[in-house]
């Protein structure tokens, strides 16, 4: 069959989109014109963004962690600090038992150091304890005695059997902050010092003996604690450093990846801005910048296809409007050369071409009032039923000469109160007539029926065979598009009447729908809401 459309594309819209897409390239991703409008890029921006939001977790982690570490250290050492006094508070307490007094401890320094740094509790051996073998099995005991030189001996070893020269280390210095005192608060031995002290009481059988004071340890003072802290404060310096190049390098890398795909972006926006509609970005991922990626495609197929519908819209235009006016210079050279004669069939032949090109110059006209919202519309409370009562006795006698019937309504008396543009819905109607008037072979017929929803009327023509193929059906509202690609004149108009129909119906907040009709036809149903009461 036939039929009956028009061809897609606009071409002002088309022009626009171009128009609008020719702005893209002043600010599109990688583009600075003007200094004073942006000093950075957006890759420039997002590193340092990253680097500085990576460099403040480190520096938060490295300063919390260094806390820690201090306030988890300097509470192990005043434990470590609390042992050693309650071991040297019970050694002191011990040797007072034995001697009786505090006289061999009085301004004695280096007895005082000697009893700071000897061994006690768990880590003191008993005295009767062997001493342990050395690394060959034998005891000290059991090696012959050294040989006796006289009362020669050598400078840098002490004699055999004599204690060692100086005391054991102090590990935590804490002679440099203790001292002690007897019952009367009197100096004893110890340091020197005024400022605000901790005193721990001395017993031996319930008994004060004395006091022993201690300086608190505000400073870290063991050699071996400062050199860890040290040690640890080096490393951390260093995780630190590495920590931040990485971050530099993770950075770089992500603020890359994150402006890859609008690189992409920017790059196909400018070949678009170029006429290059079939351009094409890669996707990847589901995230916001994939979605970008797709909408960007989706925006260029729209733009090719109406390039491609623009390009069609004016071969069709110009194809149209060609045939009538071929047509009539040929009839009017044959009248000037005498080759036919001006009879009145002729001048009616004529008269005819005249007005089926009158015609198509009215209904382009229609159709761009109508897409530029321009198409005057005098909307009042009307009875579809009865325009289409005028539409279908105005077209039985038309369909009659076509060897078609026009079947009468079988609900005539049925209202259908719009409110509408009653001069506009009577060439929505008389147009759906005319194509089935046209198209419909001879013997066929047309039927109209009428019916009503809750909220809408329903209006429909269809009509008897031949129908229209399956994928053509969402095309036949589009402007210029006919079925029939020759587009020869003795087959039917040229394709705007579906068009000029679809956007009547959706001037009045309808819509309109073709589909295969059950008589082997074509079926256009038109839907518009009723003027509830």
């Amino acid at each position: 069959m036939l039929w009956r459309g028009n061809a897609a594309g606009d071409a002002p819209a088309s022009r626009n989109a171009g128009a609008l897409l020719d702005e893209f390239p002043r600010w599109s991703v990688g583009t600075i014109n003007s200094p004073n409008t942006m000093k950075l890029s957006i890759f420039a921006k997002l590193f340092i963004t990253l680097l500085l939001s990576t460099a403040v977790v480190i520096a938060a982690m490295i300063g919390s962690t260094h806390w820690l570490f201090r306030q988890g250290f300097t509470e192990y050492l005043q434990q470590v600090e609390a042992n050693r006094l309650g071991f040297l508070i019970k050694g002191l307490e011990t040797a007072y038992e034995e001697k009786g007094s505090w006289d061999f401890l009085h301004d004695n320094e280096k007895q005082w150091r000697t009893f700071l740094g000897k061994p006690t509790g768990k880590n003191a051996p008993p005295e009767d304890r062997p001493a342990p073998p050395d690394q060959n099995g034998f005891a000290p005991e059991d090696y012959p005695p050294p040989p006796n030189h006289g009362s020669f001996v050598p400078e840098d070893r002490p004699p055999y059997g004599s204690p060692p020269p100086h005391p054991p280390p102090d590990p935590l210095f804490l002679g440099k902050r203790l001292r002690l005192l007897d019952t009367n608060y009197q100096y004893v031995v110890g340091a020197h010092f005024d400022d605000k002290s901790i005193r721990r009481e001395l017993k031996v059988k319930q008994q004060v003996i004395g006091w022993l004071e201690i300086l608190p340890n505000e400073v870290m003072t063991d050699e071996l604690a400062e050199t860890f802290i040290q040690q640890q404060e080096k490393a951390k310096y260093v995780i630190g450093s590495l920590a931040l190049l990485f971050s530099m390098c993770a950075a770089w890398l992500l603020a890359r990846q994150l402006l890859l795909p609008i690189h992409r972006i920017g790059s196909g926006v400018k070949a678009l801005a170029a006429g290059k509609y079939q351009t094409r970005i890669k996707t990847n991922g589901h995230d916001e910048l994939g979605q970008l990626a797709q909408y960007f495609n989706s925006l260029a197929q729209t733009l090719q296809q109406n390039e491609t519908a623009r390009r069609q819209w004016i071969a069709d235009i110009s194809h149209e409007l060609r045939t009538p006016l071929s047509v009539l210079r040929g009839e009017l050279e044959a009248l000037q050369d005498g080759v036919r004669k001006p009879t009145p069939e002729r001048i009616e032949s004529l008269h005819n071409e005249v007005l089926d090109l009158t015609k198509l110059v009215e209904d382009l006209y229609e159709l761009s009032l109508s897409d530029a919202g321009a198409m005057n519309y005098h909307k009042e409370t009307v009875n579809v039923t009865d325009i289409v009562l005028e539409i279908q006795q105005n077209f039985v006698h038309r369909f009659a000469k076509r060897g078609l019937v026009l079947r009468d309504l079988s609900n005539p008396q049925i209202a259908l109160p719009v409110f509408a543009d009653a001069r506009r819905l009577y060439q929505l109607f008389s147009n759906l007539a005319e194509n089935s008037c046209r198209y419909t072979n001879e013997g066929g017929f047309c039927e109209i029926t009428l019916y009503r929803t809750k909220h809408t009327a329903m209006i429909t023509f269809q009509d008897s065979a031949p129908s229209v193929p399956p994928a053509a059906l969402p095309q036949l509202f589009d402007r210029l598009y006919r079925v029939e690609k020759s587009r020869s004149r003795e087959s039917g108009g040229a394709g705007l009447g579906l068009a000029i129909c679809k956007n009547i119906v959706e001037a009045h907040g309808g819509s309109i729908l073709a589909y295969q009709s059950q008589y082997g036809g074509l079926s256009v149903q038109v839907e518009l809401p009723l003027l509830l009461e």
